[in-house]
């Protein structure tokens, strides 16, 4: 393995002063050649000293002035030759010493790096996030097989060796590094770079966030359901991602459907069920149900692709939910063919165009005859290679465009999922929205609730109360456990275990007692009314002393469970 000290974005200032040395370095030579000659002249008419006079040339690079005869003096070209061929020969021993020791220097400031990101692969996603890092502050190592092809203008670390190798992480620095990256182009090679960075973590630090990329969509889910299942590796904390998976929901983040108090819901039309288009429906019904603290109404989705209803069907058997939550029209058939015959229905309001083939993706958002002018409707078109046409929808020759310019988005998979903090938020943090949002529902049709600071929207949620949601989402693996069951996929036809009553009290208990020993850590005492501020609650005691009106939050917890984990795809199994 070799280390580098930046790359191709290094500022050209360096090369510029080593072709200019090297200019001087030859006039020096031509100069000191001609005023050597003018010297020897009288003794040389001839010329046949001509290797004697390029020796003494050379001589002068090492600061040998040849002597001169008594009675003459030096030419300016021999003046400027004896001063400036010095100054070549320092400038070349700084140079040299400083490539020969900028290596090792490079390796002892990346293998002493604090707190920094680890970026593995030498993938535009890779370059991508590694990019956006930097803007926001945080110091960047990568590590990849080659010389980076792209780090920017702000100087970079980097390690050049296999990152499934521990030594090569060991020399980016893992064992003081607060996350890493896995994205190269396998997924096989992603996951042996996690389990390798988790081998070489200490466990006394801070733990390690690793995020390894999956090509996969169902691959993906298999290696979560692992990752929540058992106990996680000491030292680092292990999540997979789905690039799709992440630009689905940066895609309804930026493209909000609307006003969530309108009685009339938004019609969203989803064309090309691909991966992507695949996952963006199922980040749209997450959207709908999981922002509003009082009833909404039903989502209307319309689906268009030749194998629609088939795929409707799958989705609808891994994410029950979606049953409750969107009502489905579905065509199959191609976006560019329904067109063509015209709206069987109402137009929709939100068009998203999902098609692998980019440019007839695009192709079909240019069709505008069937808009009328005066519908603010929006399409976002799903590309990849030629997500650079965004820009021709943004500047001042938009115009030209016509009424398509103030709806068409362009949105590149890539370029939007390489987002550190969406990746960020993993399996743990989606499952504690949901545990929040199931808790928040059940709490706001109780007519006799309080107002307290738990009944709010995630956002606007205590930063206590969501480690408090996170610390319950990520204990789901040893729950299940203890009474012998894992997550899995809801793939094929493995049946789903129903929970029982015995094991609900058991979980119960469970739940009480880990809620009760974090409060305690937090300084919480037992009371007889909550209070926040004198961190009192009435549910600080055994199990064995709680009233039964206290235990149930914990039965509700435990019952709403395999719901929670059916909304992020999987359901629990017997082993």
């Amino acid at each position: 393995m070799s280390y580098s000290p930046s790359g191709p974005g290094q500022p050209r200032r360096i090369n510029l002063l080593r072709l200019l040395f090297a200019a001087f370095g030859l006039a020096a030579l031509i100069c000191g050649y001609w005023g050597i000659a003018q010297l020897v002249a009288p003794h040389d008419p001839f010329g046949q000293q001509r290797w004697n006079i390029l020796y003494a040339d050379l001589q002068l690079f090492v600061l040998e002035t040849p002597q001169v005869p008594d009675g003459s003096s030096l030419s300016p070209a021999m003046e400027f030759a004896r001063f400036a061929a010095p100054m070549v020969t320092i400038y070349a021993l700084v140079e040299a010493s400083r490539l020969i020791f900028s290596t090792e220097v490079r390796r002892l400031r990346t293998r002493r790096a604090r707190s920094h990101a680890i970026v593995c692969g030498q993938t535009v996603f890779a370059a991508t996030i590694a990019r956006r890092l930097r803007a926001a502050g945080e110091r960047v190592v990568l590590v990849q097989q080659a010389e980076p092809f792209l780090t920017g203008r702000r100087r970079t670390l980097w390690v050049t060796g296999d990152p499934s190798d521990p030594l090569v992480l060991r020399a980016a620095g893992v064992r003081r590094a607060s996350s890493l990256y896995a994205c190269t182009h396998d997924s096989a090679t992603n996951t042996a770079i996690a389990l390798a960075a988790g081998r070489r973590r200490n466990p006394s630090r801070v733990p390690l966030r690793v995020y390894a990329q999956i090509s996969d969509s169902d691959l993906c889910l298999t290696l979560q359901a692992r990752y929540l299942g058992p106990a996680q590796t000491r030292g680092s904390r292990l999540d997979f991602f789905h690039a799709d998976h992440v630009a689905a929901r940066k895609l309804c983040l930026d493209r909000p459907l609307g006003d969530l108090i309108s009685p009339t819901p938004p019609r969203v039309l989803v064309a090309g069920l691909t991966t992507f288009g695949r996952a963006l429906v199922i980040e749209l019904a997450r959207y709908w149900t999981g922002r509003a603290m009082f009833p909404l109404p039903r989502l209307s989705l319309m689906l268009v692709d030749p194998l629609a209803s088939a795929v409707l069907e799958q989705l609808s058997s891994r994410y029950p939910f979606l049953a409750d939550v969107a009502d489905f029209e579905v065509h199959n058939d191609d976006l560019s063919s329904l067109l063509t015959r015209g709206w069987p229905t109402e137009p929709p309001d939100r068009i998203f165009i999902c098609d692998d083939d980019g440019e007839k993706a695009l192709k079909s958002a240019l069709i505008a005859e069937w808009l009328p002018p005066n519908l603010p409707r929006e399409i976002a078109v799903r590309l990849d290679r030629l997500a650079g046409l965004h820009d021709v929808f943004e500047d001042s020759l938009g115009a030209q465009f016509d009424q398509l310019t103030s709806r068409l988005r362009i949105f590149g998979v890539v370029q939007e999922a390489a987002d550190p903090d969406l990746i960020q938020q993993d399996l743990v943090e989606r499952l504690a929205r949901v545990v929040h949002d199931t808790y928040l529902r059940a709490e706001l049709s109780n007519s006799d609730r309080e107002d307290r600071a738990s009944l709010r929207p995630w956002e606007l949620l205590p930063e206590s109360l969501r480690c408090a949601n996170r610390a319950q989402a990520e204990d789901f693996g040893r729950k299940l456990r203890l009474i012998g069951c894992v997550l899995a996929p809801r793939v094929g036809t493995t049946p789903e275990h129903q929970l029982t009553e015995p094991e609900i009290e058991l979980l119960a208990q469970d739940e009480h007692e880990r809620w009760l020993a974090s409060r305690t850590l937090q300084g919480w005492r037992h009371g007889p009314e909550p209070e926040e501020e004198r961190r009192l609650h009435p549910g600080m005691v055994p199990w064995a002393e709680m009233p039964d009106q206290l235990r149930q939050p914990n039965y509700r917890a435990i019952r709403s469970m395999p719901g929670i984990l059916a909304a992020a795809g999987f359901r629990i199994v017997r082993l």
